[in-house]
């Protein structure tokens, strides 16, 4: 068993042990899945998150936020989309917050300009907290596959929806649990490995539905298979009981920004005044 990478005792959760782990206590329906950094060499510094994994800084000047494509993506609703810029300055880094909404905090303290980051220090983007690690050692656990992904394999509904050319798979929970955040896999076809994209929770509840009412209409699907707006606007986890068609709208904009960075626009279709369905054949593994 390795050793926790702050106190040396054993690692029971991922790099750190379960002591450590509580340093950094995790959001409700925060998911391993939903922090990812890209792959790469060892930089100097890495983040630990709450379930012990190791997110390197991926260059000299790496931004957080929760939009894809950012240096370090965390989908969580207190991360604004370009949220804070980690920057290399000799040997030492320095964390500055750009403007997000719930603000930056290294050690307690909220970020007003720049503050630099010591070898240790706890940094918390919005309610995400991460320790930061100075090592050049490669921290990345043995095992790469999603800790959620291994997690849901057994009791998560995978809908697969292909064109032709790319596959995807949708990971979401039985029946009608959607309050949490869900996981999306994609692939060009034939290829062996899935890439694996965390979906915060209303573009998750989104996908999921829009998948159920395809695979309930079986080869009927396409515009038959349309879920209506009134419908959404009652079905998604929204927080605010004043939901309306508007709200349903933006959910529907931020999921098809997602779904073309992957080569899948067109894959959420409209009927004008009455709802939206899927273009892509659906079907259950």
């Amino acid at each position: 068993m390795r050793p926790c990478l702050r106190c040396q005792s054993p690692a029971i959760r991922g790099l750190l042990c379960t002591g450590c782990a509580e340093l950094l206590p995790t959001v409700s329906g925060l998911l391993p899945a939903h922090i990812a950094s890209p792959a790469g060499p060892p930089t100097g510094a890495w983040l630990i998150d709450g379930f012990g994994v190791a997110h390197r800084v991926a260059t000299p000047r790496a931004v957080v936020g929760r939009r894809p494509g950012a240096d370090l993506t965390i989908h969580n609703t207190s991360i604004s989309r370009d949220h804070a810029e980690l920057r290399r300055a000799g040997d030492a880094w320095e964390l500055r917050d750009l403007g997000s909404r719930n603000g930056s905090f290294v050690d307690g303290v909220r970020v007003a300009g720049r503050s630099a980051l010591a070898d240790g220090a706890t940094v918390r983007f919005g309610d995400v907290a991460l320790w930061l690690c100075h090592r050049t050692d490669d921290l990345t656990l043995d095992d790469p596959a999603s800790i959620e992904t291994s997690h849901a394999g057994a009791a998560a509904m995978r809908h697969i929806m292909s064109d032709g050319v790319r596959e995807l798979c949708h990971l979401g929970s039985h029946g009608d649990d959607g309050d949490g955040a869900g996981v999306l896999l994609h692939r060009r076809r034939g290829a062996a490995a899935w890439n694996e994209l965390a979906l915060p929770r209303l573009e998750h509840r989104l996908l999921q539905l829009l998948c159920e009412a395809a695979v309930e209409a079986g080869d009927a699907a396409g515009v038959r298979a349309t879920v209506a707006t009134k419908v959404l606007v009652r079905r998604l986890p929204f927080q605010s009981r004043y939901a309306n068609e508007e709200n349903v709208r933006q959910v529907v904009r931020r999921l098809r920004d997602t779904l073309a960075e992957l080569g899948a626009e067109g894959l959420v279709a409209t009927v004008p005044g009455r709802g939206y369905y899927l273009s892509w054949p659906v079907s259950v593994a």
